[in-house]
């Protein structure tokens, strides 16, 4: 069996240095997307087994979703018929596990896993500690679960993704993790980005865009109104 590391990026390179090294060390193989970056995110991914910029890339207006269409038809290609995994891999986010590890948990071809952000109760303008995010997590002190989400599925020739509107296959049984949230399964952490002056920073600089619902919902516009943000957010996201 073969682990491939499949990534899309764009303007990370601040954390880049800290998460490519740690998904590049727990994969076989890693295949890059850069999606027109503006900072050096080229410069720390392009020395991957496979990597592309989105300018170089001839498809991008043939296919719905190019970055990760791309990659996974590309990837599809390099191992036909041989046993692969392709592992998820993002900008700002590390295993808690090894995908050899969470292939052998696997009881069938596709895994779903919790994914864990960690957000600090008591937020100030002092002990805000951006932009060192490892300081960030280490300072964490009450961890929510974000979302579901695929971390690893076994490659198949039969899966065409061209036409997908998203690129996650289909047709490959249920995913392990689907009906109910496993505590002591969660594959995936964000790295960091969620201290209140990380999320002003992102929404005065335009890099890595915040979604549209903090821009016509909430206050992102000052420290104390962000901290309230963040608060009211997750606290009505995950009934706290």
């Amino acid at each position: 069996m073969k682990t491939v590391g499949m990534m899309c990026v764009k303007d990370e390179a601040d954390l880049l240095p800290l998460v490519y090294p740690h998904v590049r060390e727990r994969v076989d193989y890693m295949y890059v997307y850069d999606d027109f970056s503006q900072d050096n995110t080229w410069e720390l991914v392009k020395n991957s087994d496979y990597a592309i910029r989105g300018l170089d890339d001839t498809t991008r207006l043939q296919i719905p979703r190019p970055n990760y269409h791309h990659l996974l038809e590309k990837i599809r290609e390099d191992f036909k018929g041989e046993d692969v995994w392709i592992f998820i891999a993002m900008g700002d986010r590390i295993f808690t596990k090894s995908p050899a590890e969470i292939v052998e948990e696997a009881t069938t071809n596709a895994v779903e896993a919790i994914q864990v952000d960690c957000i600090k109760d008591d937020w100030t303008r002092a002990t805000d500690p951006w932009p060192d995010y490892s300081e960030i997590q280490r300072l964490c002190t009450r961890f929510v679960y974000d979302e579901h989400c695929v971390v690893g599925y076994k490659l198949t020739d039969q899966v065409s993704y061209l036409n997908a509107r998203y690129p996650w296959p289909t047709g490959l049984g249920p995913v392990q993790y689907k009906d109910e949230f496993h505590k002591d399964k969660p594959w995936l952490l964000h790295y960091g980005r969620r201290s209140p002056k990380g999320l002003m920073w992102r929404y005065a600089s335009l890099s890595r865009p915040i979604s549209s619902k903090y821009n016509r919902i909430w206050d992102l516009s000052t420290f104390e109104s962000t901290v309230k943000t963040v608060q009211y957010f997750n606290g009505s996201k995950y009934g706290l």
